[in-house]
This record gives structure tokens, C-alpha cells and sequence, in this order.
């Protein structure tokens, strides 16, 4: 299937300000993007976060977005593990409601990192789009700098977008509990992973093609570096024992001394083998396995023990998505034959 959206802009391009109608393209119209539309139509939003919103539809708008991606991120980089990610994706497109982000396991502590991640990364493109109303391109880095490259373009705007994100995530975590504490470290885990990796992207000028000068500008990664990123952490977490300790001050002081490159987490994971709505758990019955891998997607640790089927079967599901300003998602439809291996 041909992707919907180069074809969108050639036609656009070529034919102006012809009606999307005329044309038979299904464009979602230009949203309007006021308190209204944005901030009453999206559940659970703390007092804090609401007045944010009212403040900055716009940008608020841009930050659900950017959440949506983290769960769909979060999907693929969990997709062989018993925890997958799948059921964040609620048709309210608010995660936090899960009860699994109200516990303090390490998949919780990748859940709120990768969601501030994508928060942070998703506005810092958003302003360099022209779009928000209380941004724009980064013009910080300006002038020649050595090895013929100019700094120029329209640098995506990181510090807008991770700022917008520090206060729009942590004004969630009221309680002062060592919940809090660490959730609030877990998403500045995740703004890191947008700002460490932020990179410098370059366009060549010269006669006849050739590079005599480039014009330079900072890009945020491609969201599957944080990701790639993110997991690696979430492989490497640290747990934090507070139990002994006396009293709150001594645990915020526990978390602070953490590095802030570290997840964290305080609660040892259930299996998620078997369904369980206090945590979130869909378990593992129908889940495809690979019988042959020697990592977690094993039909031994997968499957819980409890064995798979072989069936032959036809599957059809969304893939290639593609998220666009604002505030819509288009994906290709994948149909598959197979032998496939399910979990019991």
C-alpha cells in the first residue's frame, strides 16, 4: 500500500488551494485547538495540568501527541516481553489511567520515562513547525563555525519542549511519597534521553552539487533512538530499598543521590503469566511466541509453561503509522499469512 501522505503534500503542492474535498482526500481538517477542544475533551488532568492547558492549548495539544507516540514506541520496544505495552493504548489516549503506572515496577519506571520522552521530543518539533503560538525554531546557535558549516535553518526547539514537558508530566505527582519522587526522576530520565542525543543535521551549497558550505541546524533523534535508548535503561534500573530508612526526608535524599541517567523502581514485578486488572495485566494466553528464540520471546518463558499452539492463520493489523500535526495518525494496513506458534 502506497503511504497517504507523500502523495497528500505532491498534490497539494501541485494543485494549490484546491478544496481537500474536490480533491477526495480524507485530511482531517485543521483542528481547532482552543481550552475547549483540547483540555475538557482529555480525561484525568490534574488542576495544575488543566491551567497549563488552558493556558497553551496548542502546545498541550502537541504533548498528548507526543504521548500517544511514546505508547506506541513503548509497544514496539516491549513487544517480545510478557508486559507489552498493550494495555496503555486506551481509547481515552490517557495511559496514566492504568493501574499498572500507579505501582512502582520497572515496567512502570519505563512507562513514565518513555511518555516525558515523548512529550519532550514531540513539542520540540511541534515549535520548529511553525505551528505553536508560544514558539519557535531554536535560534540560539547562530554564525560559522569551522570546517565550512554555518549554523542555520530551523533548529527543532529542545528547551521549549523539554521545560513544556518538565511542568506538564511532573505536575501529576503531588503526593511528596517516594512514588512520587521517583516517577519524577523517571521522566527526567526521559527528557535526558531526547536532549543527550539531540544531533546536528546539515544541508550541502555549491555549485554543481558540491559541499562548499553546509548550513547546519540541532534536530531532535528519530523517536526509536530514545526508545533503543530507554529500553537499554530499563534493562539496567536500579532498584531502591527504602524500607529501612527512618523517614521521607531520607528517602527523597536516597533518590537524589541516584545518577540521572538511571531508571528507577521500588516494587518487584508480578509474571504477568495471567490476567490481572489490579495491575494491568492482560497475561499471556494467545500471544504469539517464537519457539525457536533463545530470548524472552521463547514459548517456554512467554507461554509461562503452559505450552502453545502451532496454527496456520491470516492476520491483518495497523503497521507503518505515521503521526501528523495535529492531531492525527496514518498507518498502512499489513495482511499476513503464517505458521504461528500461540501461547495456551
Amino acid at each position: 500500500m502506497i503511504p497517504v501522505f507523500p502523495i497528500i503534500a505532491f498534490l497539494l503542492n501541485g494543485i494549490g488551494g484546491m478544496d481537500n474535498n474536490i480533491l477526495r482526500l480524507n485530511i482531517p481538517p485543521e483542528p481547532n485547538l482552543d481550552p475547549n477542544t483540547v483540555c475538557k475533551t482529555y480525561p484525568a488532568l490534574t488542576v495544575k495540568q488543566y491551567e497549563l492547558c488552558s493556558a497553551y492549548p496548542d502546545v498541550t495539544a502537541s504533548a498528548i501527541q507526543g504521548i500517544q507516540i511514546a505508547v506506541h514506541e513503548c509497544q514496539y520496544q516491549m513487544r517480545a516481553h510478557r508486559w507489552n505495552c498493550s494495555t496503555l493504548e486506551k481509547k481515552n489516549k490517557n495511559p496514566y489511567l492504568s493501574p499498572l503506572l500507579e505501582r512502582g515496577y520497572r515496567e512502570s519506571a519505563f512507562a513514565y520515562a518513555i511518555a516525558a520522552a515523548g512529550v519532550t521530543h514531540q513539542v520540540s518539533k511541534a515549535c520548529s513547525l511553525g505551528k505553536l503560538k508560544s514558539c519557535g525554531c531554536d535560534m540560539s546557535m547562530q554564525g560559522q563555525i569551522h570546517d565550512k558549516f554555518e549554523w542555520g535553518g530551523c533548529s527543532h526547539n529542545v528547551e521549549f519542549g523539554e521545560d513544556f514537558a518538565h511542568k506538564f508530566m511532573d505536575a501529576k505527582e503531588n503526593a511528596g511519597d517516594i512514588h512520587a519522587k521517583i516517577n519524577l526522576h523517571n521522566n527526567k530520565v526521559g527528557r535526558l534521553a531526547v536532549m543527550k542525543n539531540v544531533m546536528r543535521q546539515c544541508k550541502c551549497h555549491g555549485m554543481s552539487g558540491s559541499c562548499e558550505i553546509k548550513t547546519c541546524w540541532k534536530a531532535t533523534p528519530d523517536f526509536r533512538v530514545v526508545g533503543d535508548v530507554l529500553k537499554r535503561k530499563y534493562h539496567k534500573a536500579t532498584e531502591v530499598n527504602f524500607l529501612n530508612t527512618a523517614d521521607n526526608r531520607s528517602r527523597r535524599r536516597l533518590v537524589r543521590k541516584q545518577k540521572n541517567s538511571m531508571l528507577l523502581y521500588y516494587e518487584k514485578s508480578p509474571n504477568f503469566c495471567d490476567p490481572n486488572p489490579e495491575v494491568d495485566s492482560p497475561g499471556t494466553t494467545g500471544r504469539f511466541c517464537n519457539k525457536t528464540s533463545d530470548v524472552v520471546d521463547n514459548c517456554e518463558t512467554l507461554c509461562c509453561g503452559r505450552g502453545y499452539n502451532t496454527l496456520r492463520v491470516k492476520r491483518t493489523e495497523r503497521c507503518h503509522c505515521k503521526f501528523h500535526w495535529c492531531c492525527y495518525v496514518v498507518c498502512q494496513t499489513c495482511t499476513y499469512n503464517e505458521w504461528v506458534t500461540v501461547c495456551k
